[in-house]
């Protein structure tokens, strides 16, 4: 990865999160709006991300999902809190491959398997309680105890393709730094911006 790309700060900058003690940096918030423009934002656990985008997995049938399906542009956005130090990607979203989340859902523990089936359907929905996933839960790691489960059909992961970072590294009571990064003719370009 060229050491000049927001990718590669990223990267630095979420490892050096990681080594200042946060237990998993990776998780960020991702924004996406109706073609109404009405906003809507929840915490996504970033699984991958590379020249071709941010990879993060979701459930079908939910608010983000049909947001995305219908106006597919995205903000992801990143809060280092030990470090002091913001995150923002803009840019489009696109939906993987079956094959992709097969790869994904089998590198998955088992365990997480379970919870995803057992939760899943009903994401977003009311339930009568807790236990109810409990039981489902129960049921399917009974069925499944030495037996492969297969990719739920809810299953689904996304890709964010970057088109604009901002990385804020505050500088208290100094004045912040401020970096802008944006894909244009093929390449990243850098500005530095006033906070």
């Amino acid at each position: 990865m060229n050491n000049n790309t927001p990718l590669k700060r990223l990267e630095i900058w979420l490892a050096e999160e990681k080594l200042s003690g946060a237990p998993n940096p990776c998780q960020a918030v991702l924004a996406t709006a109706t073609t109404e423009a009405i906003p809507h934002a929840r915490v996504v656990a970033i699984r991958e991300f590379s020249p071709q985008g941010l990879i993060f997995f979701t459930q079908k049938g939910t608010r983000k999902v049909e947001e995305i399906i219908k106006n597919p542009q995205g903000v992801i956005t990143f809060w280092l809190e030990l470090k002091q130090r913001q995150i923002v990607i803009e840019g489009k979203i696109e939906a993987l491959t079956l094959a992709e989340n097969d790869n994904y859902w089998r590198a998955y523990p088992k365990e997480a398997q379970i919870r995803f089936t057992a939760y899943a359907p009903t994401s977003g929905q009311p339930i009568p309680s807790k236990q109810f996933l409990e039981n489902k839960r129960n049921d399917i790691a009974s069925a499944y105890t030495d037996k492969e489960l297969s990719m739920s059909p809810y299953y689904c992961g996304f890709r964010l393709i970057p088109h604009r970072f901002v990385f804020y590294a505050y500088c208290s009571p100094e004045l912040s730094d401020v970096w802008e990064y944006q894909y244009q003719a093929n390449e990243w370009l850098e500005k530095t911006l006033s906070p």
